[in-house]
């Protein structure tokens, strides 16, 4: 059994487990079964990248495996060959592990420790303008000058019952009335919840031609602007 202290630790190799010996003619070579745990729950790690490479054999290249489904993997060493086992897995503090020579098969079981997951800290900057604002010409039509512009932030700000009370100032006997840009007759099925944006202009001095008044120049056009 292992103790909870042991799982704690970064890499653990434990249980150099002799398997049963074989013939002397079979003894130059041994077979090295290792089992990669996770250190605190001992669930098995699977599909882990594992290096194997020999000190005795700098110009060798190292060995790359990967974990089975069990966490498992074998490796064959010479008799009397070191080898240094590196296991990387995301998600968990990578381990390298120094095998010395084994006179047996043996069993090692290697228990990584999972990683605390640190994020780099992220700033977001919000424009009170949409896509959609932009697209129809509001943001345009606003650093012009010409007119009174309410986005959802000023509009907001007044907190309106309804869309009624908030242009009622506004509104006179030939107000021409422009809804996601069509002309409309009244206000009173705009709920002020779906208000987007809003353009008041007080004459066609003002007005561009899209939503002049067609009755009397004199007479100004209010635009609203529904989110979609």
């Amino acid at each position: 059994m292992i103790t909870s202290s042991a799982w704690r630790a970064t890499a653990v190799v434990c249980c150099g487990l002799a398997l049963a010996p074989r013939p002397a003619a079979a003894q130059s070579a041994h077979r090295l079964e290792f089992r990669v745990i996770d250190s605190v729950t001992g669930a098995p790690v699977p599909l882990a990248n594992v290096d194997v490479t020999s000190p005795a054999r700098v110009a060798a290249a190292s060995t790359r495996l990967t974990t089975d489904s069990v966490g498992q993997f074998v490796v064959g060493a010479a008799e009397g060959e070191q080898l240094l086992i590196s296991v990387r897995r995301l998600g968990f503090v990578p381990a390298a592990i120094r095998i010395t020579p084994t006179p047996r098969d043996s069993i090692f079981v290697i228990a990584l420790a999972p990683s605390a997951a640190v994020l780099s800290p992220t700033i977001t900057r919000a424009r009170g303008a949409t896509r959609r604002l932009a697209v129809m010409g509001f943001d345009e039509r606003r650093r012009v000058g010409l007119g009174t512009f309410l986005d959802s932030a000023r509009i907001a700000d007044r907190k309106p019952y309804d869309l009624l009370s908030l242009l009622r100032p506004y509104l006179h006997g030939c107000t021409m009335i422009f809804v996601d840009g069509m002309r409309l007759l009244g206000l009173r099925d705009v709920k002020v919840q779906d208000v987007l944006a809003i353009e008041i202009y007080d004459s066609n001095l003002q007005a561009p031609p899209q939503f002049a008044n067609p009755i009397d120049s004199r007479c100004g056009s209010i635009v609203v602007w529904r989110r979609l």
